[in-house]
């Protein structure tokens, strides 16, 4: 029998890492990316983000940034700070491995990163979008637009796919690219339209038509994930009303997709979410129109003429993918701006 071990390092009695937590640190020293860490490990993308947020949040400080590698991407390395957590745990667990005789070795499989990765918001139009990119492997994460926004900041993602909505001056996306990007290093590629409303089950049966009436009648609701574009739309109609979050069922219920918000009221695990009128045709749910909104594309200006980026772009505005996308799902749609590129940080 081989000895076995757990070690972790606590603040006080809070928790603050362990081996999980380690060996995605390590990955990402190894790797210089958080999307190869999570390949190797065999965990989910969004995983990696969480236990990097939880880390940074415990410490107060960043535990990764971005590297620049100018057209062809840069990547993530571990902050100073990030390296002496993982420094003082690796210390301790070799302390313990070398008295018990012992070692927890940890094997990581090597990735080939994608030509072409999209991290952001989720929506059924880019995974058909992606299938008429020709010559180029895809990889799409749906992790929210905010956190496609960081994803691509890092250089984790070519693109990111966001929709969020800046009420002051009435537009999507420009504000939330400007605020974090540096002036002259982002830029904008127009998009599409989409609808979003309340999904409720075929006939409406708790007839909810309005986000009020999750209160008034005992409605439970499906929400989505914390930076997600979907969830600012929910929380900003919540406040709009004068609505009390806490009081509202199944607030704390949360899925990363549209696609999973409606399998939730089908499964009878809610009564309504707020999504796509897409996913209601697709699931044969109910829906009740609350906008329309712009879903862009975030990318680095210095990596705008990867040719990767460029078909993206062709793909985006080709009659084919018009074409395809009226067939295919209702209530999404092109415009004449689609496939523009916009230098909103100049």
């Amino acid at each position: 029998m081989k000895p076995r071990f757990a070690v972790w390092l606590e603040d006080g009695s809070r928790y603050i890492i362990g081996e999980k937590e380690a060996k995605i640190l390590e990955g990402i020293e190894k790797y210089g990316s958080l999307m190869a860490t999570a390949k190797s490990l065999g965990v989910t993308y969004a995983h990696v983000w969480k236990v990097v947020e939880r880390l940074t949040n415990c410490l107060g400080k960043p535990v990764v940034s971005a590297y620049r590698g100018g057209e062809a991407g840069g990547g993530t390395t571990l902050t100073e700070d990030g390296l002496t957590l993982l420094r003082e745990y690796q210390e301790l667990e070799d302390r313990i491995a070398k008295f018990i005789g012992s070692s927890n070795k940890r094997v990581f499989v090597d990735y080939n990163r994608p030509g072409l990765v999209i991290i952001g918001s989720s929506c059924p139009a880019l995974k058909l979008l992606i299938g008429f990119i020709k010559g180029t492997d895809c990889e799409l994460v749906e992790v929210g637009s905010s956190a496609g926004i960081t994803a691509v900041m890092l250089g984790e993602a070519d693109l990111a796919g966001i929709h969020l909505y800046d009420p002051v001056s009435g537009k999507y996306n420009e504000k939330a690219v400007k605020d974090a990007w540096p002036r002259g290093m982002a830029v904008l590629i127009k998009g599409y339209v989409r609808e979003q409303g309340l999904l409720v089950k075929s006939g409406n049966p708790k007839g909810i038509w309005c986000l009020e009436d999750l209160q008034k009648k005992n409605g439970r609701l499906v929400n989505r994930n914390l930076g997600s574009g979907t969830r600012e739309l929910i929380d900003r109609l919540i406040k709009s009303k004068g609505m009390d979050a806490g009081n509202i069922r199944g607030y704390d219920f949360e899925v990363k997709t549209h696609e999973e918000a409606a399998k939730a009221i089908v499964e009878n695990k809610a009564d309504v979410g707020i999504g796509l009128r897409a996913m209601a045709r697709a699931h044969n749910l109910d829906f009740v129109k609350l906008c329309e909104e712009e879903y862009d594309f975030v990318a680095e200006r210095r990596r705008i003429n990867k040719p990767e980026i460029k078909a993206f772009i062709a793909s985006l505005k080709s009659a084919d993918f018009r074409e395809m996308l009226g067939e295919k799902y209702e209530g999404i749609w092109t415009t004449s701006e689609t496939g523009k590129v916009l230098d909103i940080t100049g």
